[in-house]
């Protein structure tokens, strides 16, 4: 399976609550920069988005989907909520890899930074860093949870988004 792994885009500050902040401008502008070159570039189209169901992550999976991916549907998840273990994401993705070739997830820090960290060397602690915007593109090879792990196939840091 090929597994993408987006993290929300830069969102506004004020809100009611954390969970109810949506995209800021810069965010919105960054996000489809993202999924412009995704396209542009040819990279495989997922067969499922998976995201976060706070504001931020859901508008930032479909301004992915708009511009990279149009007719692939979008579900919200709880395992992807910024608190949630990287066991349960794991989980989540173990779970999709009988109808999905390729699976993306929008989703939140610290859970993302994690598991790219797990992913590629069963670190406990984030070891990569994935800015607001960041695209992480596995070819999944172990599909056990707390154990999965993957090949990275490509890393694109926000500053390319803001380029197309």
């Amino acid at each position: 399976m090929l597994l993408y792994l987006v993290r929300h885009g830069d969102a506004e500050t004020l809100a009611p609550s954390d969970d109810e902040r949506t995209l800021s401008e810069k965010g919105r502008k960054v996000t489809a920069g993202m999924g412009e070159l995704l396209h542009n570039a040819g990279f495989p189209v997922p067969d499922l988005i998976l995201a976060s169901p706070l504001p931020r992550a859901n508008e930032t999976a479909r301004i992915i989907a708009q511009t990279f991916a149009p007719k692939v549907g979008i579900e919200t998840s709880d395992a992807l909520r910024p608190s949630r273990s990287i066991e349960g994401a794991m989980n989540l993705v173990a779970s999709k890899q009988e109808t999905c070739e390729t699976l993306m997830i929008v989703g939140h820090d610290p859970l993302l930074s994690c598991l790219v960290s797990a992913l590629i060397c069963g670190a406990n602690v984030p070891t990569i860093e994935m800015k607001k915007s960041a695209v992480a593109l596995f070819e999944i090879f172990q599909f056990d949870a707390p154990r999965m792990r993957g090949v990275l196939k490509a890393f694109l840091p926000p500053r390319l988004g803001k380029n197309v």
